[in-house]
C-alpha cells in the first residue's frame, strides 16, 4: 500500500472539496474540505486499503458510521463526529465534522516530548473513551496519536472508531502503533487498545514510537510482533505501566482500573496539578482555527493559512518538553 494521488479538482463523492492536506500518517492523509451540500467545513481522510478489498469497501461505509454513532452516544463530545464515509478509488473515505484540534502527533513533532503529568492527563482523556466503549465490547483496534485532537480547552477527541475490522488486515493505518496480537491477525479485544494506549504514552515520553515504522506494513507489523521493546529511558513514574501495556502478551496487561490509578497519582503528585486540561496539554501548531478558513476562494485560503502559523508562535503554555526531549520521530512525518 501507498500514498495514491487525490486530485482537489473533482470532490470527493461529488460533495467533499479537498482545499489543503492537515495530517499524514502510514496508509491515512487528512484533508480540510468543504461540504458544497451544506457550506460547513469538514475534515475529509482517505483511507489506503489492500488491492483486494474491493467487497469491503462497499460494506464499509454503513459500518464506520453506525461504530462511531454507537461510540458517540456512549461518550458524548469526546468523539469525532462522522457524518459520512464512502469508497471510492479503492480507497475509503470518512468524513467528519471539522475538530477544532491538533492531532497528537503533530503537537509532539512541533513541541518535544510531554511531561508525565502532562502525558497522564492526554492518557485519561482517552481512558475515558475506552472505558465507556469497552463497556458496550467495542474496541477502536486503530488507536495511534494521529487519532488524538488535542484542542485549546476541553477533553481530547478520539477519531478512527469503526475502520478495524473493516477489511481483512490486521492493521490499516500506523502499524507500528499495531498490538501483537493483531501483528499476528489474531481476533482483537479491548486489550489491544490498552497495548494502543501503552504505545502513545511511550511516544508521549520518549519522542518516538516503541516500534518504529519499516517502510512496509508486513515488515512493520513482524517487528511488533517478535523484537523486544526498547527499554524506555525517559518515561520516569509511568515507566512501569508503560511496559506492563506493552507486554506481548494481552492477559499480562494490567486491566483499565489499574491503568486509570497509576495515571490518576501521577498526574496528582507533579508540580502544577491544579492547570486546567487546556494549559496543560499546551500544544501549538496550525489547525487550530482552520474552522474560520473562507473556503470560497484559493486567496482566503492562503490568508488565513498564513495568519495561522503567524498567530500560532504565540500561543500560551510554556514548553512540553520533558528534559530537553528531541521532537518524535512519529509516523506522522
Amino acid at each position: 500500500m501507498g500514498w495514491a494521488h487525490a486530485s482537489t479538482d473533482r470532490p470527493v463523492a461529488g460533495r467533499y472539496r479537498l482545499v489543503e492536506i492537515t495530517h499524514r500518517e502510514t496508509n491515512r492523509v487528512s484533508w480540510y474540505a468543504d461540504d458544497l451540500r451544506t457550506g460547513r467545513p469538514c475534515l475529509a481522510t482517505r483511507i489506503e486499503l489492500p488491492a483486494d478489498a474491493a467487497e469491503d469497501v462497499r460494506r464499509a461505509p454503513s459500518r464506520i458510521v453506525r461504530a462511531t454513532g454507537n461510540v458517540a452516544r456512549l461518550c458524548p463530545d469526546r468523539i469525532a463526529d462522522v457524518v459520512d464515509a464512502v469508497g471510492e478509488g479503492g480507497c475509503l473515505w470518512t468524513v467528519t465534522a471539522w475538530i477544532d484540534g491538533t492531532p497528537l502527533d503533530e503537537v509532539l513533532l512541533q513541541r518535544g516530548t510531554f511531561t508525565p503529568a502532562r502525558a497522564a492527563r492526554v492518557a485519561l482523556d482517552l481512558l475515558d473513551v475506552l472505558d465507556a466503549a469497552h463497556a458496550e465490547a467495542v474496541t477502536h483496534g486503530e488507536l495511534s496519536p494521529g487519532q488524538l485532537h488535542l484542542r485549546e480547552t476541553g477533553p481530547v477527541i478520539v477519531s478512527g472508531y469503526g475502520v478495524a475490522g473493516t477489511t481483512s488486515a490486521p492493521r490499516l493505518t500506523a502499524p507500528s502503533y499495531a498490538a501483537p496480537e493483531q501483528a499476528r491477525n489474531e481476533r482483537v479485544g479491548p486489550a489491544a487498545d490498552l497495548w494502543a494506549l501503552g504505545a502513545i504514552l511511550y511516544t508521549m515520553l520518549e519522542g518516538r514510537p516503541p516500534f518504529r515504522d519499516r517502510g512496509r506494513v508486513a515488515a512493520t507489523l513482524r517487528g511488533v510482533e517478535r523484537l523486544p521493546l526498547r527499554p524506555p529511558l525517559r518515561c520516569g513514574p509511568l515507566t512501569q505501566l508503560v511496559t506492563g501495556l506493552l507486554r506481548k502478551e494481552p492477559r499480562e496487561r494490567p486491566g483499565r482500573q489499574v491503568v486509570r490509578e497509576v495515571l490518576t497519582r501521577v498526574l496528582s503528585e507533579a508540580p502544577g496539578a491544579g492547570l486546567e486540561p487546556g494549559e496543560a496539554y499546551a500544544p501549538a501548531g496550525r489547525g487550530w482555527k482552520r474552522k474560520s478558513v473562507l473556503v470560497g476562494t484559493p486567496l482566503a485560503v492562503l490568508t488565513m493559512t498564513a495568519a495561522v502559523v503567524t498567530a500560532a508562535t504565540g500561543l500560551p503554555g510554556g514548553d512540553d518538553r520533558a528534559g530537553g526531549g528531541s521532537p518524535a520521530s512519529a509516523s506522522a512525518s
